[in-house]
């Protein structure tokens, strides 16, 4: 005659305190708004068809059974603030030929592409990624005066296993001859000079984003080739500000997907508050894919970010929807024992995804409430 409601489901009376009841300084007329929704809707019929009894003088015993009842649990109560952003690949931004010729390939979209690998071609010759944060703007040849860019791709050489030369901002005839045999591996001639334009410094691996340029166009210097992003899979989300203490760096998350799978996530960056289009406080957050693998084609997309806080450690809870308003204030459960009701007043804590913290005599984990059919 009974039906476990130990995990409430989405639709269900309870599901009115999921989103709500997570800030604390709120739960008051939140869990009180709550029942007497439940108690005014489909629940009410419920727990009415066997009337109650009255807690004055003592907590009364039945042998009417409720319709459904649920066992009261031992655990951490957890309550979830949901926010919407959109997957996007980090760092987007254009990449200029500073070649004159004909643009001969192109990579396609999606495309990731990692230290000394083709980004593009102009005149049938490899425009090669690099490591490093300062922009190509000259051409690498002996006698050139020392600087930061010599170093940077001294750097990319050493680590691509072109060596023989001291890694410093001098290029020297043996840094030279170093690009000659990296010229060489490439397929181009060992000149052993790199005309501007024929390497791009990038901070990291990248993903082409969008080809704006096609085989066959003309290469102008200064014109857009591609778009390229990062290789790093983020959705930015906005947090209101009252329920900022969950917008916590390092902290995880989860990422709900449009066909409604989930993958894990962690928060990156929290940034100061601000206004949002609406003119509400929020807090902007950075959520990081922990396991973007198979999810390149979600970008732009939206989803929904799940951020947990915990309300109360090591507490008994049951459904929201277990709680009745006691004759003279607060609240009770109905404590099935056997095929006898017995109607028991509690002290509630905290409230968290549809769930109460109550404390009471006879409250002990497994202990069985009444709460609606659903």
């Amino acid at each position: 005659m009974t039906a476990d409601a130990s995990t409430p489901g989405g639709e269900s009376p309870a599901a009115l305190l999921t989103a709500a009841s997570t800030g604390r300084r709120r739960r008051r007329p939140l869990i009180a708004a709550a029942l007497a929704a439940v108690l005014a809707g489909a629940g009410t019929g419920a727990f009415l068809l066997y009337d109650p009894p009255s807690l004055n003088p003592e907590p009364a015993v039945t042998a009417q059974l409720p319709p459904a009842t649920a066992k009261v649990v031992r655990g951490d109560l957890v309550g979830e603030v949901r926010a919407t952003g959109q997957v996007r690949f980090s760092g987007d931004r254009p990449v200029k030929n500073q070649l004159k010729g004909v643009i001969t390939w192109v990579p396609t979209r999606n495309t990731g592409v990692g230290r000394g690998e083709k980004l593009y071609a102009v005149d049938d010759r490899p425009v090669v990624l690099l490591r490093g944060t300062l922009p190509a703007w000259r051409e690498f040849a002996p006698g050139m005066a020392d600087g930061r860019d010599v170093l940077a791709l001294e750097q990319n050489l050493a680590a691509l296993g072109y060596t023989g030369f001291t890694v410093d901002e001098e290029y020297s005839e043996k840094t030279a001859a170093a690009v000659k045999r990296w010229q060489q591996a490439l397929g181009v001639p060992g000149s052993g000079k790199i005309e501007l334009g024929r390497v791009v410094f990038v901070s990291g691996p990248v993903r082409v984003g969008k080809a704006v340029a096609r085989p066959g166009d003309p290469a102008e210097p200064g014109t857009e080739v591609l778009r390229i992003t990062g290789a790093t899979q983020q959705v930015p989300v906005e947090v209101p500000v009252v329920e900022g203490d969950v917008a916590v760096k390092g902290a995880e998350v989860t990422i709900v997907l449009p066909d409604g799978g989930k993958t894990p996530g962690r928060i990156t960056a929290v940034g100061a508050n601000r206004l949002d289009k609406d003119g509400k406080s929020v807090v902007p957050v950075t959520v990081r894919l922990s396991d973007p693998d198979g999810l390149e084609n979600v970008q732009n997309t939206d989803v929904v970010v799940v951020l947990k806080r915990t309300e109360a450690k090591d507490v008994l809870s049951v459904p929201v929807t277990a709680l009745l308003p006691a004759d003279k204030g607060g609240y009770a459960v109905l404590v099935a024992q056997g095929r006898k009701v017995r109607l028991t007043p509690v002290k509630t804590g905290a409230f968290a995804d549809g769930r109460a913290e109550i404390s009471g005599p006879g409250i002990a984990e497994g202990t069985r409430v009444g709460v609606p059919k659903l």
